[in-house]
């Protein structure tokens, strides 16, 4: 999933941040509502689209700085804030809404996956090529804290009570906590139990370590699902303990679990084996397997639930999945040079804008009707796609 690129600096590093410039042209840009729109994340164009949901149409582009290579952009819940990481240039950029003033802070090496802090305050940015996580304060646009110990850091989430953070290693088959009062790694959680990994063939898989993509929460963050792709296990987490009180058997090369709307499933794409299961969360064990498809990026949830889409990059397509009945009910394929990455749901669970690569496009998915409509020109490789209040993922 990483695109191991060497890092060019650019810039000037003032009082702790790293500042290439700033945007106060709002009048020649248009102004939208923060809360109606769809921020895609264009890796080479080194941009953000920003595509209005009612016309269904890019109504502007925000520049994150040449050859920055951004990963993934989160926008705060309030709106005031974009966050867009630019993993070839080592900065987190900061973008004002509504003044599009833009501020980049410096960080460690490679910065992709990131999280913001429940108060809308903190970010924690994940730097895959030091092992590191950065804590930047929003407001002061500022690299308060760097956390050393981790694996390929991905996928940190922080707890809906703001306390603490978790974060997966890929390059590990653990679970770090981050004490949010006291910035340093306070547990690390084992997932993968003994016996399973010691039956895994490393030397046979050219000794990489396929660790642990995110950690997933429950919607009330009670509990987390770590799935490790070595193990084929997916490990439930007490957040109150921070212990691991079950391992769930899944299939080859689990990628991560994905959770309803309503918590009460979680569903995970095995790569290894081409098949997704389905977990029921009160009872913790697998409840149903489905056939897939060839490197599966993610799933969305459209109508409260009842129906998932699961994205397969390799083969360029979407598996329907209907939760009710709890059969397959359908594969929708598309071109084959589309390449689709990542995808939000919209907070009401009606509509998916899914990220094709390839064809520098963005599909919208009708949740009732399974249609698509194109996008088309919405910036040079579009990799991920946020909505403010969406369910929204990255890879």
């Amino acid at each position: 999933m990483l695109k191991r690129l060497s890092s060019l600096i650019l810039g000037v590093v003032i009082a702790g941040s790293f500042i290439t410039g700033t945007i106060n042209a709002a009048e020649n840009q248009k102004s939208f509502d923060p809360k109606s729109v769809v921020f895609v994340t264009n890796r080479d164009s080194s941009d953000i689209a920003v595509i209005d949901m009612n016309t269904e149409t890019v109504i502007d582009r925000i520049a994150c700085g040449d050859f920055s290579n951004p990963h993934m952009a989160v926008a705060t819940n309030d709106g005031k804030y974009l966050l867009a990481t630019g993993t070839n240039s080592n900065f987190v950029a900061i973008i004002d809404l509504k003044t599009r003033e833009i501020n980049k802070v410096r960080l460690g090496l490679m910065p992709e996956h990131f999280d913001i802090s429940p108060d809308n305050k903190y970010a924690y940015i994940g730097n895959m090529g030091n092992g590191e996580m950065s804590v930047v304060d929003i407001e002061n646009k500022i690299e308060v804290n760097r956390i050393a110990g981790f694996f390929e850091p991905h996928g940190p989430v922080c707890l809906p009570g703001g306390d603490k953070v978790y974060v997966s290693n890929m390059g590990a088959h653990e679970i770090s906590v981050i004490d949010v009062k006291n910035p340093q790694v306070a547990k690390r959680i084992e997932v993968g139990s003994a016996f399973m990994m010691a039956m895994v063939d490393m030397p046979g898989k050219l000794s990489e370590i396929i660790g642990i993509a995110n950690p997933t929460l429950t919607p009330d963050g009670r509990y987390a699902y770590a799935a490790d792709g070595d193990s084929n296990q997916v490990a439930v987490i007490d957040t109150e303990t921070d212990s691991v009180i079950k391992t769930i058997p899944v299939g080859d090369e689990p990628w991560r679990a994905y959770a309803s709307p309503d918590g009460t499933k979680m569903l995970v794409p095995n790569n290894g084996d081409q098949t997704v299961s389905v977990i029921d969360t009160k009872k913790n064990k697998v409840i149903a397997t489905f056939p897939a498809g060839e490197d599966m990026t993610g799933v969305n949830f459209v109508n409260g639930g009842k129906k998932a889409y699961v994205i397969s990059r390799g083969e360029s397509a979407i598996y329907v999945i209907d939760l009710v009945k709890m059969k397959e009910q359908k594969r929708i394929k598309f071109n084959q040079d589309m390449v689709f990455e990542t995808a939000s749901t919209t907070a009401d669970g009606k509509k998916v804008y899914l990220a094709a690569s390839q064809a520098n496009s963005v599909v919208v998915i009708d949740g009732n009707t399974d249609k698509y409509a194109m996008i088309r020109d919405v910036g040079l490789s579009p990799w991920a796609v946020t909505i403010i209040g969406g369910a929204n993922y990255c890879h």
